[in-house]
């Protein structure tokens, strides 16, 4: 799912957690799994590109 970056900033990571085993927020482009796709949009690498999720969905 392609997301605005600023909206990606309201999910949960399944990667960050605190101390407690809390999820954590998306970090948006200071994570290394966060792939562009040009302007203000992105996707997370972790969950595959979202043209092949959508391809193996249907």
């Amino acid at each position: 799912m392609l997301v605005n970056e600023n909206d990606a900033k309201f999910k949960f990571c399944p990667l960050l957690k605190t101390h407690d085993d809390k999820m954590k927020f998306c970090q948006g482009s200071m994570c290394m799994m966060w792939r562009t796709t040009g302007g203000e949009s992105g996707y997370c690498g972790l969950a595959g590109h979202p043209a092949a999720a959508a391809a193996f969905a249907s």
